[in-house]
């Protein structure tokens, strides 16, 4: 039976809240054909998805084809490639892939729907900001950790033990693959900042704007004194809303990277430490 296919595009890069609102409505799978077009997979078609959308997200122009049903299996290893990221990092897109680049750190994968495989901006430029830091001394909380990219990174960088969490339970079994598969140990939770007790010498989060700016807050408090805060996930317009909410929390900006669509922050907290 032919998949129902929702064919996306925009003149600007589609954004991951789209994705988001894709997967609640049943997607089976989105393929990112580009930064401005995607193909979301559907069991059935539903009339009023298009329409949907274009109202959520008016530059996105959303139209249903029907395809022959896709091997998503042979269609992922046909697209595996080792992905250089920073200076240091090689990310490798499955366990079984050869590190072709010795000089390099290598970060293995396993396949699973996690958020977190280096290509996209947010995920690349956070372990650029963690290059920055290294060698990292201190404890890591990786706070929506998706793939536990940024949690092996961590620890590739020096960082004596990490924390990785995120409120999506399939996440959280996809990191602790991650951390089998490179051979590593850190602690996966489920929930938040607000589940996760300690203080931590880098705090990074890689989510959404709008949540970024709730929880600051609680990242903050995870913070130990000169600790450093990672925001990413920020789309370029929402970038002050963000940076004025750390800035009455008394973070100091450090570092901002941007690729022109997405921003990546980094703080330190000068403040001493509520106890």
């Amino acid at each position: 039976m032919p998949d129902a296919v929702l064919v996306l595009s925009s003149h600007s890069p589609l954004p991951e809240e789209l994705g988001d609102l894709l997967r609640e409505e049943g997607a089976s799978g989105i393929w990112e054909v580009s930064l401005t077009e995607w193909r979301a997979y559907f069991a059935a078609e539903d009339r009023d998805l298009p329409s949907h959308c274009a109202a959520l997200f008016p530059d996105v122009h959303a139209t249903w084809r029907h395809e022959e049903t896709v091997d998503w299996a042979a269609r992922y290893q046909a697209s595996l490639r080792p992905l250089c990221v920073g200076r240091r990092f090689v990310i490798l897109p499955s366990p079984d892939l050869q590190n072709p680049w010795p000089g390099r750190l290598p970060i293995r994968l396993v396949p699973g729907m996690a958020f977190g495989t280096g290509e996209h901006f947010t995920t690349s430029s956070c372990l650029e900001a963690l290059e920055s830091l290294a060698p990292i001394r201190g404890p890591v909380l990786d706070v929506g950790c998706g793939s536990g990219i940024l949690s092996a990174g961590s620890l590739l960088l020096g960082a004596p033990r990490a924390v990785a969490c995120d409120v999506d339970r399939d996440a959280c079994r996809v990191a602790a693959d991650t951390a089998r598969a490179n051979g590593l140990a850190y602690r996966v939770v489920a929930g938040s900042a607000d589940a996760v007790a300690g203080r931590f010498s880098v705090v990074v989060a890689n989510i959404l704007a709008e949540t970024l700016v709730e929880i600051l807050p609680a990242l903050n408090d995870r913070l130990a004194l000169d600790g450093c805060l990672i925001g990413s996930g920020i789309m370029h317009e929402k970038g002050d809303a963000v940076l004025q909410r750390a800035q009455q929390l008394e973070l100091r900006l450090k570092a901002r990277r941007t690729d022109g669509n997405w921003w990546t922050f980094l703080w330190r907290r000068e403040q001493q430490a509520n106890p």
